[in-house]
């Protein structure tokens, strides 16, 4: 059985009294069923977490890409309902790698491209803004590894022609070299080093020199 919302509905969005906790913004909406349309509505999240009408706007935009996920969206989807998407059903569950994509979307990825439209956004123009971000190379290569993630995800849901997507034709030169040279410890270094410290951290510097742990 197929579903689908009218984009058009996006004005029937309020703000909505609770008993407890913070206004919540609620969307209503029509779904067509079958032969038949039916009354909906949706708790978008509190105005804590959206602060204005335009915020929810953005993240209702997001929740109709999925109630249309059987059919192609009206009008011009923008890069930002396309993150909002991807973070909403695709992030890893693995905690530490949430927070870095988390980090990476809404520092860097999110504050230049939200407002283009998907088939604006350019392999040259990615690679041009890549080059300018101030991270190191790696950090660079991560973030492009993002959005060409984010654009598959854009191809699995029919928001851009199979195989179209921009990111796999953008460069990060130099990805692996380091910005600057480590410093590296001798074994004389290293024994002068344990006399200064106390446990528990004497024996954590121990083991994580022992065993090449990583922090």
């Amino acid at each position: 059985m197929s579903a689908s919302v009218d984009s058009s509905l996006l004005t029937s969005l309020r703000k909505k009294r609770r008993a407890k906790g913070p206004d919540a913004w609620e969307f209503r909406y029509y779904e067509t069923v079958g032969q038949s349309r039916q009354r909906r509505s949706k708790t978008i999240g509190t105005v804590e977490q959206y602060l204005n009408k335009a915020a929810a706007r953005q993240a209702v935009a997001a929740l109709l890409l999925k109630l249309n996920s059987e059919a192609p969206p009206a009008g011009a989807v923008t890069f930002a309902t396309l993150v909002d998407r991807y973070v909403e059903e695709e992030l890893p569950e693995r905690f530490s790698t949430r927070i870095s994509y988390l980090s990476m979307v809404n520092t860097h990825i999110r504050p230049k491209w939200a407002d283009f439209p998907l088939d604006k956004v350019k392999p040259m123009a990615v690679e041009d803004w890549l080059r300018q971000l101030l991270l190191a190379p790696k950090s660079k290569a991560n973030t492009r590894s993002l959005m060409h993630s984010i654009f598959k995800c854009a191809e699995r849901w029919e928001l851009i022609e199979i195989g179209k997507n921009p990111i796999a034709l953008v460069r990060v030169k130099e990805c692996s070299k380091r910005l600057t040279t480590p410093r590296v410890l001798t074994a004389a270094e290293f024994c002068g080093l344990l006399p200064h410290l106390k446990d528990p951290y004497r024996t954590m510097v121990i083991v994580a020199q022992c065993l090449g742990l990583r922090v």
